[in-house]
């Protein structure tokens, strides 16, 4: 467990990652170790929903950690086949979405990308 301490209420807590973001439990402010307080102004819905990734050919399995208004936080088990910038198809559930891949986090064992709709 890594002790972290809030941006709004300085107070300490406690997490197993520096990278995700998680809510003060005083204060309920976002935040993480690494990237500090969220700067979105969108509130953000975890989930864990299974999605397909389409790009250049490959369709690659992932999970959305979360959904917002203006994007997705997907986790991809194993490297990235996908860099920042480019624009893939996601298929969740049946439906089929056109997103730009906005950060690709390569971590030991999975990635974590930030994803937005296309338009």
């Amino acid at each position: 467990m890594i002790k972290f301490t809030c941006p709004k209420c300085k107070k300490d807590s406690y997490s197993s990652s520096s990278i995700a973001f998680t809510a003060c439990p005083f204060c309920g402010v976002f935040f993480s170790g690494e990237h500090g307080r969220e700067r979105r102004e969108e509130k953000r819905i975890r989930s864990e929903i299974p999605v397909v990734l389409s790009h250049e050919g490959q369709n690659v399995e992932a999970l959305i950690s979360d959904l917002s208004e203006g994007g997705i936080g997907i986790n991809i088990f194993g490297p990235p086949p996908i860099s920042e910038g480019d624009v893939i198809d996601l298929s969740i559930r049946g439906l089929q979405l056109r997103v730009k891949v906005m950060w690709v986090k390569n971590m030991a064992t999975e990635s974590l990308a930030g994803l937005r709709r296309f338009n």
